[in-house]
This record gives structure tokens, C-alpha cells and sequence, in this order.
């Protein structure tokens, strides 16, 4: 995902103008998280956590070799 002021990539946008997410640098540098926080108008902060994947569904390769 990039930051929609800037164009940086990013794993998790700090806050959302509408849909368009924006990078935490970029958000604290405009003063979008104190707007984020009080909810004014379009702008909201992204309190989604982030989706961990469980890994343990992936079989070994080389799990029964005979020795």
C-alpha cells in the first residue's frame, strides 16, 4: 500500500481520508492524527490490527524420507 500525499510504501496507513490511506509520517507531519482523533469530517484513524497468518498449514518437504 502507498501513502496517497506522498506515494511511500507502507504496511499499515495511520489514518484514512475517505478510502485513501496516508503513511504516519505523512500523518503527523500535516496534523492529521489530532483531526483522526477528534473524527472531523472524512478523516478517521486506522485502529485495524494487523492480520497475522498462522504458518503451521504448510506440510515439510522432505517430512517422511527414509534413512
Amino acid at each position: 500500500m502507498r501513502c496517497c500525499l506522498c506515494g511511500r510504501s507502507m504496511r499499515q496507513p495511520a489514518v484514512l481520508i475517505g478510502g485513501l490511506g496516508v503513511g504516519p509520517k505523512c500523518a503527523r507531519k500535516s496534523g492529521l492524527i489530532e483531526i483522526g482523533r477528534k473524527r472531523q469530517g472524512a478523516v478517521r484513524l486506522n485502529l485495524k490490527t494487523p492480520v497475522i497468518r498462522d504458518e503451521d498449514k504448510t506440510m515439510d518437504l522432505f517430512d517422511e524420507v527414509p534413512q
